[in-house]
């Protein structure tokens, strides 16, 4: 098999973690890493033994591949000049800074017959895989993804930075049209919300409540599926899947608890999830979430089928997710005054840091 020519856009945290990974491929030639920064880009060439370069146009030539780590606000200028030069783009989540933004890289992809991959890493979790596998048909979803404040991502707030994985996770569970959003926010740090809470209502009946949070003491991730066969449990930090399910008193209704003696209360409720609702936790295949999204854009590129997670897909969880910021109503953490706005990712305010840090 040919090496692929690959290069990488932004030399932050995220971009260096992409040059680390595909510098240790045996199918990838690393060709380059971009960034502004002179000690960024020089710092992450000498580590994965590449060339450094400063703008994305001197790619041009050397890759037909490109990772664009870039900030947020970046990501269309510079994707769109790739795309017409032929190169194909793994470009990190958000696809773009505004809805119109990721519909011209669409556009352009359909245009010059590009691959366009988006980084919604979670979909190649295998603790999500595996918990979509368990679930059946799901009827509803529940998230919380919280995390410390780290000065990364600046540029976007919680919705753009964190909920929007959890947006893509419920797209690719095709929940139908959406309906209804609501959200609460509260913003401590700046201009952007740092917590938020949704609810998303879709056509089909499908309920998505999503939490996100940047300003958590500690981190956790999680999710919830709830179908009329299973419930099932993620826990990403602790990599384990819970799966409770119904017993065959359950199912045929010959469980009642009301008409359950009350001599033997205290016995059920120390067997409830051995008996009534069996629990069980499934161990997780050991993988590199972020290896498994090398992989489906690299063998996209090679067989010409579409990845994993698209442009198109990419772009719907941004339309949401401008969505969830449309209708938030949001406050200053220690007032009780509703923010007159709140700019996420619209693309209105230009906060651009040098480099994408996560």
């Amino acid at each position: 098999m040919s090496r692929l020519k690959v290069a990488v856009i932004g030399c932050g945290h995220l971009g260096s973690i992409h040059a680390r990974l595909l510098a240790a491929r045996s199918d990838v030639e690393l060709v380059a890493v971009v960034d502004p920064s002179a000690s960024a880009r020089d710092r992450v060439a000498q580590a994965s033994g590449c060339a450094a370069l400063a703008e994305p146009s001197a790619v041009i030539g050397q890759a037909s591949a490109v990772i664009v780590a870039a900030p947020t606000g970046l990501h269309a200028s510079v994707s769109l000049p790739l795309l017409e030069a032929g190169v194909d783009l793994l470009i990190e989540k958000p696809i773009a800074a505004t809805v119109e933004e990721a519909r011209s890289i669409v556009v352009a992809a359909r245009r010059f017959g590009r691959v366009v991959a988006v980084g919604h890493v979670e979909r190649f979790n295998p603790a999500w895989c595996l918990a979509v596998e368990q679930a059946g048909a799901i009827r509803a979803m529940e998230s919380a993804r919280l995390s410390p404040f780290s000065f990364r991502s600046m540029d976007v707030g919680v919705v753009f930075d964190l909920m929007i994985h959890d947006i893509d996770l419920v797209l690719s569970l095709e929940p139908g049209r959406i309906e209804r959003i609501e959200a609460h926010g509260i913003a401590a740090t700046g201009g952007h919300e740092d917590m938020v809470r949704a609810r998303l209502t879709f056509s089909s009946g499908f309920i998505a409540d999503l939490s996100a949070s940047r300003i958590h003491p500690t981190p956790h991730r999680s999710v919830s599926l709830w179908s009329s066969e299973r419930l099932v449990s993620v826990d990403f930090t602790a990599k384990t899947v819970e799966v409770i399910a119904p017993s065959e008193a359950v199912c045929s209704g010959k469980f009642i608890a009301s008409e359950v003696p009350p001599e033997q209360h205290a016995a059920l409720k120390g067997s409830f999830f051995n008996e009534i609702l069996p629990r069980k936790t499934l161990a997780v295949p050991e993988a590199n979430a972020l290896v498994r999204e090398h992989d489906d854009f690299l063998d996209a590129i090679r067989s010409g089928r579409p990845p994993q997670v698209p442009a198109t897909a990419g772009a719907a969880a941004l339309e949401i997710a401008a969505r969830i910021i449309d209708s938030l109503a949001c406050v200053r953490f220690g007032s009780a005054s509703p923010m007159p706005a709140v700019l996420s990712g619209t693309g209105t305010r230009p906060i651009f840091p040098l480099r994408k840090t996560g």
